[in-house]
């Protein structure tokens, strides 16, 4: 009986370790995080042309006033911010990045056999996205009184924050404490460049770079930290294949 018992126990053992390893196997073969992250990162970067066109140089005339959008000057210059570019780029650009994103998944279920709940992720990335995008477009068309040059800067930025909150769905559907930790410092980072708790942690990036073009930095930055995640993704999943 005891030995009966003891390689009873051995096989339990066994079966709980094969599971184990085929669960793991399972959840590297259902993760592509490198995709969402690489393309998102494309999407950041490519917003910068669409952040130009609502930015026009106008002449410095209070009586006018902000002409339909928000009218920064900086150093003598006047910058008229109009944010419906940015909001319709962002808006189309959320709808078939998160299609496409789809579509990846289910072609990679398809070739692997074995598939991920990504709807929730790609819902999330849109519904979010929307929103975000429609708050952007509509917010730079205030006129925010008492901001400094870069205000409205980091008002057109938001659809950035919709990116990081989706990725913590994504986390949760590719039960991965990697991607669960990115997401939080992709968080992080767009809350800052947006200027939120930027102040009080005593940040502040000078580039000296005009009104028309302040938007640059902020989306090189949370483009390039996308883009290096997709890339960093995409070798641990080379190396655990």
């Amino acid at each position: 009986m005891t030995d009966e018992s003891a390689l009873s126990a051995d096989i339990a053992r066994q079966v709980f370790s094969t599971t184990e390893h085929l669960t793991r196997r399972v959840r590297q073969a259902q993760r592509g995080t490198w995709f969402p992250l690489v393309l998102l990162g494309l999407v950041v970067v490519a917003a910068a042309p669409f952040y130009r066109l609502g930015r026009q140089v106008v002449t410095c005339d209070p009586a006018l006033g902000a002409r339909g959008g928000v009218e920064i000057i900086y150093k003598g210059t006047c910058v008229q911010v109009v944010g419906w570019p940015a909001g319709v780029y962002w808006i189309s650009a959320f709808v078939l990045a998160y299609a496409a994103i789809a579509a990846f998944y289910v072609h990679r279920a398809r070739t692997r056999g074995v598939g991920a709940r990504i709807l929730p992720y790609v819902g999330a990335g849109v519904a979010v996205g929307l929103v975000f995008g429609v708050l952007s477009g509509w917010a730079q068309q205030l006129n925010l009184q008492g901001m400094s040059p870069t205000g409205p800067v980091a008002v057109g930025l938001v659809p950035l924050i919709s990116i990081s909150l989706a990725l913590f769905v994504l986390a949760r559907v590719e039960r991965s404490w990697a991607v669960l930790t990115f997401a939080v410092g992709y968080l992080v980072v767009t809350l800052l460049v947006c200027g939120i708790g930027a102040r009080g942690l005593g940040l502040h990036i000078d580039l000296n770079l005009t009104p028309t073009w302040s938007f640059l930095p902020a989306l090189a930055v949370t483009g390039g930290v996308l883009l290096l995640g997709g890339a960093g993704f995409a070798l641990a999943e080379r190396r655990n294949a």
